[in-house]
């Protein structure tokens, strides 16, 4: 997918932004956390872990969810985060 890899600290940099989105989409919007898990091939279980801390996602699975979640919701975050504009060129 991506050449780069990503350092540790952009890989937690990274996945903190996603759970922030992950948590606004939830909470504010309605959003089903499912969409996600089903997007991106893994289990829900999983997903809900990652959100409350207690698991982490690999750096493809983390980077592929912050383009699902981009392309399918980005209008909504635009309100909360405009980082996202960078992603969807």
């Amino acid at each position: 997918m991506n050449s780069k890899k990503l350092t540790a600290e952009e890989l937690t940099e990274k996945q903190e932004k996603v759970k922030s989105w992950l948590h606004v989409l939830d909470k504010i919007y309605g959003v089903k956390m499912t969409v996600f898990s089903k997007a991106i091939g893994i289990h829900n279980q999983n997903l809900h872990n990652f959100r409350k801390g207690k698991r982490g996602l690999t750096e493809e699975k983390t980077v592929f969810l912050e383009k699902v979640i981009v392309l399918k919701y980005g209008r909504l975050l635009m309100l909360e985060d405009s980082e996202y504009e960078v992603l969807s060129k």
